[in-house]
């Protein structure tokens, strides 16, 4: 049996020692929608949402310095609403995977940051690859401005898998709470033009 590298190794103990002993959060997830929509998927308590709010034009900062597509993606701490840590697209380099997310992702693993007690705020709907990451991961919530619905319609390539259905078909992991065209006054310039 192989053994796991060990930036994943570490990642997975983190996570998973941050689930087992994690505080009770401000707000527990519902089961997802029956089908994509706009909003927030349950009662998200008032400081959290606006913590949300005020972490996207951070996100939206960390798109803008992608050099050709515009994704950012920031932590939010759901017990305290603060912003934490961010990342930005990095596919020119020549990594397929260098998404925001997955970068955010791989930052919080590398800083010991455990995914359970924190909502991922992302300028777009993430892509199945990165909706996987924040799943595997334990992603406490993920809020996104642009829906993979208008990323297409604008003729970017996207896998036209939603988040919503992607939960939905989960098993055996935490479902995080949705929160769906966040700011998208923000969000959606970056990608119409």
């Amino acid at each position: 049996m192989t053994s796991l590298p060990p930036s994943r190794r570490r990642f997975l103990t983190v996570t998973a020692a941050a689930a087992g002993a994690a505080a009770p959060l401000p707000f527990a997830p519902a089961a997802p929608a029956a089908s994509a929509g706009t909003g927030w998927s349950e009662d998200w308590p008032p400081q959290l949402r606006a913590a949300v709010r005020r972490a996207m034009p951070v996100a939206v900062e960390y798109a803008r310095s992608s050099v050709k597509w515009p994704f950012g993606a920031v932590l939010v701490d759901a017990a305290t609403g603060a912003v934490g840590p961010g990342a930005g697209n990095t596919t020119e380099s020549g990594d397929p995977t260098g998404h925001a997310e997955t970068n955010l992702v791989r930052l919080a693993a590398a800083d010991g940051i455990a995914l359970a007690g924190h909502v991922v705020v992302t300028t777009a709907e993430p892509c199945a690859m990165c909706a996987g990451a924040l799943l595997w991961g334990g992603a406490r919530g993920i809020a996104y401005g642009t829906s993979v619905a208008k990323l297409i319609a604008w003729g970017m390539p996207q896998i036209d898998v939603s988040v919503d259905e992607l939960v939905r078909r989960t098993r055996g992991l935490p479902h995080p709470a949705l929160a769906r065209d966040v700011r998208a006054g923000l969000t959606d310039p970056l990608y119409r033009t």
